[in-house]
Parts: C-alpha cells; structure tokens; sequence
C-alpha cells in the first residue's frame, strides 16, 4: 500500500500566491531602501560547515541548528542566522572588497523550535552590515537606516529599545561568585524576568552597593543617560553611557530620536555583540520586529579583525504588523486577461505577445463564457478584458476591482 505524504512539517509555512506577493514587495521596499543608503546585496549558501556557527554562538544557541552530515562524514549546518556567514564572506574574500563594506541581505534562517505558541523553525529575515569602520556615528547610522526601513514599508507606530552590552559586562565584572550565578544572572536580565533576579539577588547575599549597581540598571530603563550617579561608578558601564550619550546626540541629527528610548537591562540572544545593541517593536506584537547591534570581535574568529555593526528584520512579524494595521495589500493587480474559445486560440496567442511586447501583464484564459471570464478577471484583479467568442472580439474594462487585502492571519514566527 502506498503511502501519501501531504503534511508539512512542524514549524515550517506555505505562503499562497497573495501572501507571497506581500512579501516580495516588503523584501522589494526594503531593497530600495537599503540601495540608496550605499548598502550592496549578497548572497550566503544556505548551509555551512557546523563550526562556523559554534564561533559565536552560546550552548543555548547551538543546541538549536539542524545538524547534518555530508558524503564525507563532515558536520554542516542549516544557517540559524545572517551575521556569522556574512564575517566568513569577509573573511574568505576581504582582499577583493573595498571597506568600509556596506551589505544587505534578504535570507530564509533555521532554527529548531519546540512546535508551541506558532513558533517558526524556518522564518525569513532582511538585514544589514556595515564592516570594517569603528565610532559611534556608524552606529547611528545603522539604527537610523532601520527606523528609515520600517517607515517606508508603512509600519505607523514602533519604538526602538537601544541598549548597551557594557552593562551586562561591568555587572558580571563586578560579581565575585561562581560562573554558575553569573550565567543566571546573565538568563534572567535575558529573559527580563526582575523578579526572578531579585530573589538571586537576595539568596546570594551581594553586598548593598553591588546589588543597587544590578537592580538600578532594571529600574532606570528609559532614563540611564540622564539618571546615572549611581550606576556610573562602575567604569565599564560609564562609558556606556558615555557612548549612549554619543548616539543620541546623533540621532537627533539623522531626526529619529522620537522612536528611541534607552534600555539598560537590554541583552541580545547572540553571544557576539560587544557594543551598542538595539531591538525595534510595534506595540501590537509581543516580539522585536528588528534586531542588531555592534560585533567588533566576530570577524577575527575566521581571519583578520573588522569592527562591524548590523541588524536584522523578521520579515513574517513586519507582515503581521502591516496585517493588523490593514495596510498589507498584495501588489497582484494585473493589466490584461485574455479569454478565448477553441476557434481563437491564435488571435488570442498573438493578441497577448502584442501587449506583452509593449510592456503589459497578460494572462491567457480558456473560456467562451463571457460572465465566467468578467468573474475571474475581477477575482484576479484584471483591469482589462479581452474576449475572443466566435466572430467576436470584446475588450471589457472592469471598474470593480477586487481588494487584494491579504487575509492570511499569520502566527507568532519566532522571532529570537
């Protein structure tokens, strides 16, 4: 008995024909975008040798890539993210590239996810990576162009976390326990669970001054640059906050400081970031629409030392936003349907080659029903009808068009 294999597997999604036109002309805002800031695209194999990815990655992390192996015994891995092939491009090619390096990348990425709450394990990503410059400016610029990116694929109402890896740095500095509790610590402020540090905090029995040092930075979300006596005699986080103070200033140059507000507490999943860190979110999903940060010491894991700062967009959550705001519109809408029966069928082939040469959509039918072709060129979203019946030659123009509202609901995509 054979058997037929029609389900996906989990974690996995079809995207139909309208749902996948929305996301090409999301990737294609977001290509326009990133071209006229100077950034060029590139292109990653989808897998990669297994060590590549442990370079940067914690245990967490690397539990989390599909493994497989090759012919030759070797351990490859399905990409998990696009920063790490990105720093093994430049380490593989860097002689032949001009730096600074400005690029742009548009990626499908795997991860392994537990089948819950719509967890995705293969979701789609567009991102960023400016290498080879150190200084603060390329930092704002980097968060700037992301702000531009959302903007101009129509998303009304985000706000940029911006944060700083010195914290997290000068608190576990600071801490004289056993690796055991600053990997706790490091979890918690991960996952914002205060609570949960407090009573670390407390069993631990840290000194006054080192546990106001750690419980500060959680209370002082939002005005770390301004309110910073306390937390400021801790030398790594001091300058910090030196180069927060820095970014604002620019921000407020690039004229983007309205979406930014300043999160000391704020840890990036990815072990490689060593400076300013940022996550986007739209009040209306409950996970970062955008993620990055600096990483000046990725690089130098596969050959030479670039400084470099980037980030990611997930594409799925920026199509849920869009949904939710109902100003996600599939871009579907045709020129020309040709209908035409049996005795047509080479007036209509020729018919539709003249229009196609002049630069028109066209689409052939195969129907002598009239009232059927007006109904599937106004399903399909056809300006235009031709219909060859018999004798007869009809062009229709339809006035209704459908709406291309997109009406797939889309779940949560995993975003890490």
């Amino acid at each position: 008995m054979s058997v037929k294999f029609s389900l996906k597997p989990d974690g996995v999604r079809d995207f139909l024909p309208e749902m996948a036109a929305a996301k090409r002309s999301l990737e294609k805002t977001l290509y326009d975008v990133f071209t006229d800031w100077g950034f060029e695209e590139v292109i990653t194999p989808a897998f990669e040798y297994l060590e590549t990815f442990l370079m940067g990655y914690s245990f967490d992390m690397a539990e989390r890539i599909y493994k497989f192996f090759d012919r030759k015994g070797r351990v490859l891995a399905l990409r998990p993210d696009m920063t790490t092939p990105i720093a093994r491009i430049v380490a593989n090619h860097y002689k032949d590239l001009q730096f600074p390096l400005r690029l742009c990348y548009f990626s499908n990425i795997f991860r392994f996810e537990e089948p819950r709450g719509g967890r995705q394990c293969e979701f789609y990503q567009a991102g960023a990576e400016l290498i080879g410059v150190e200084g603060i400016d390329y930092d704002a610029e980097i968060i700037a162009l992301a702000v531009e990116g959302l903007k101009k694929a129509g998303i009304k109402e985000f706000k940029v976390s911006v944060g700083h890896t010195g914290f997290l740095k000068g608190i576990l500095n600071a801490v004289d326990a056993e690796e055991e509790i600053k990997d706790d610590i490091h979890t918690l402020l991960l996952n914002k669970d205060f609570v949960g540090l407090k009573k670390l905090l407390d069993s631990c029995r840290f000194d006054d001054s080192l546990r106001e040092l750690i419980l500060g930075l959680t209370r002082n979300s939002g005005n770390v640059i301004e309110e910073n006596d306390r937390i400021c005699k801790n030398e790594i986080i001091a300058r910090a906050i030196k180069e927060l103070k820095t970014l604002k200033h620019l921000l407020s140059a690039y004229d983007v400081e309205k979406y930014i507000s300043f999160d000391p507490a704020l840890i990036r999943p990815l072990d490689y970031y060593t400076g300013i860190i940022f996550e986007i979110y739209s009040p209306s999903l409950g996970f970062p629409l955008c993620g990055g940060g600096r990483y000046d010491n990725l690089i130098e894991k596969f050959n030479g030392s670039y400084p470099a700062t980037g980030f990611a967009f997930y594409i799925e959550g920026i199509l849920q936003v869009l949904e939710r705001q109902n100003t996600i519109k599939a871009n579907t809408d045709r020129d020309y349907l040709i209908c035409y029966d049996e005795i047509n069928i080479e007036k209509a082939i020729k018919r539709a080659v003249e229009l196609r040469n002049r630069g028109y959509g066209v689409e052939l039918y195969k129907t002598g029903d009239r009232e059927k072709g007006i109904s599937y060129a106004e399903k399909k979203g056809f300006r235009e009808l031709f219909m060859f019946e018999g004798e007869r030659e009809e062009k229709i123009t339809l006035l209704k068009k459908r709406n291309t509202m997109v009406n797939n609901k889309f779940l949560w995509c995993g975003i890490h």
